[in-house]
């Protein structure tokens, strides 16, 4: 009697991954998330808005929409109509980071393509104001729209082939030439590309829109993730760590070469913070608008500052043997300016010992809850308001006058003493547009007739 062994091999199935993904933001494109998750065999999907506090990284996988972060509106206007275009900038650059550390971590994006891509219109260019634009664009890879949407689509991979037999349209397709881009072919209408995997974790699938039913989303998202998660399986196989002992010539080379392009890209990420942390007094108010302009002074012009006085609001200039120049008075308004700070920056310099002459700047940002863009920002300085400042010798920067200096400066437009020089030697209202530095002293009701 012989005895049959069986093959363990063969009986032991290997326990499939489970994921948990993340649908976001869908109430961008109208529709309604599920209020639970919908939980299968193999994978979960949770639904958060726009605005979650929830992050990319705290999952395995990420699914949106393209376009959520950008908005297009037609604004007609005495003679033509006008593009108008608005980023959430915000809300972009931080899911950027999070969705790099999802990716690092071994998860992936997924892009839906449901519109048309708009890259540049009268002039302008908005090829990065979005998610899924950030993540096409390399170089010689291109992007172009359909003269109209295409409904049927040839499905080019088996897992995703429930998915876009039934919702799957094509509003743009795909051309590349970058010999460092893995991509595989997930769709194609009309002979060209429109679905595909980058670098096996980035998908971007062409996509109707679906009914905004509980039953058809369910379905919608099911299908979806069924056909990611089987596909990522497939692409992730666990390779063994031996294999790293066999090493080409050319990898130490290329770890060097990462390694300081991580180093450079951890000081451009310093300086953009930097940079961030000086735009911040257009919209800070109290003591954190005291901190940034001091941070303005110090960091961004370099001119040493003392901010040991008991008045909370002000601090003083120094020069280079740290004695005081000019005496900082800052504010924070939802209105303009009034003729009540003016007197108080007077009043301060009294307080602090130094006479009338002494040079004063009120730095004051103005209409921070009601302004919604930078040119609603800048508004004129009443001419009153301009008559009082030269007479109590005082000289008003407006934040966005003191950041339109500060890029001057960076620019070499000026030089330090310079910069110095409009402090200590002017009243009245420092306005800067550009390049160019005006010191508004104002008009009598005389000089007006």
């Amino acid at each position: 009697m012989s005895l049959e062994i069986p093959n363990m091999r063969e009986e032991k199935k290997e326990k499939e991954r489970s994921y948990n993904t993340l649908v976001y933001g869908i109430e961008k494109r109208g529709l309604t998330a599920p209020t639970e998750p919908l939980l299968l065999r193999n994978f979960s999907i949770s639904f958060e808005p726009f605005n979650t506090s929830r992050r990319f990284n705290e999952y395995d996988g990420v699914i949106l929409f393209q376009g959520i972060f950008e908005r297009f509106e037609w604004e007609s206007g005495y003679m033509n109509r006008h593009l108008k275009h608005s980023c959430d900038t915000n809300e972009l650059d931080k899911r950027k980071k999070e969705a790099q550390l999802l990716v690092e971590n071994g998860g992936f994006l997924c892009f839906l393509l449901d519109e048309v891509f708009v890259d540049r219109e009268d002039g302008r260019e908005f090829i990065g104001s979005d998610l899924a634009k950030y993540y096409l664009n390399y170089s010689d890879f291109y992007r172009k729209n359909f003269m109209q949407r295409i409904a049927h689509v040839d499905v080019k991979s088996d897992d995703f082939r429930q998915f876009l037999s039934v919702y799957g349209a094509a509003s743009s397709h795909f051309h590349h030439y970058n010999k460092y881009i893995e991509w595989r072919v997930l769709a194609e209408a009309a002979g060209r590309v429109v679905g595909m995997i980058i670098n096996r974790n980035k998908y971007f699938l062409p996509t109707l829109i679906p009914d905004n039913r509980p039953e058809v989303i369910k379905e919608y998202f099911t299908f979806l993730v069924g056909g990611l998660t089987s596909s990522y399986n497939k692409l992730q196989q666990t390779l063994p760590d031996w294999i790293e002992e066999f090493s080409f010539d050319e990898e130490a080379g290329l770890s060097t070469e990462r390694e300081k392009l991580e180093f450079r890209i951890s000081e451009i990420e310093i300086r953009h913070n930097i940079l961030s942390r000086y735009k911040s007094i257009l919209a800070l108010s109290g003591d954190e608008l005291v901190a940034s302009v001091s941070k303005v002074f110090v960091d961004g012009f370099g001119i040493a500052v003392d901010t040991k006085d008991e008045l909370r609001e002000d601090f003083k200039l120094l020069d280079d043997s740290l004695k005081p120049i000019c005496l900082c008075e800052v504010k924070g308004t939802n209105t303009g300016v009034k003729r009540e700070y003016i007197n108080q920056a007077d009043s301060h310099r009294e307080r602090s010992n130094f006479d009338a002459k002494f040079p004063t700047l009120l730095i004051i940002n103005t209409h921070i809850k009601n302004a919604r863009s930078v040119t609603e920002k800048d508004q004129e300085i009443a001419n009153e308001q301009i008559l009082h400042a030269v007479k109590m010798n005082v000289l008003i920067m407006r934040t966005i006058d003191l950041l339109a200096l500060l890029k001057s400066y960076f620019n070499g437009k000026l030089k330090l003493e310079e910069v110095k020089d409009l402090f200590t030697n002017n009243s009245g209202w420092l306005r800067v547009s550009g390049d160019e530095n005006v010191v508004v002293t104002g008009n009598t009701p005389e000089d007006k007739a």
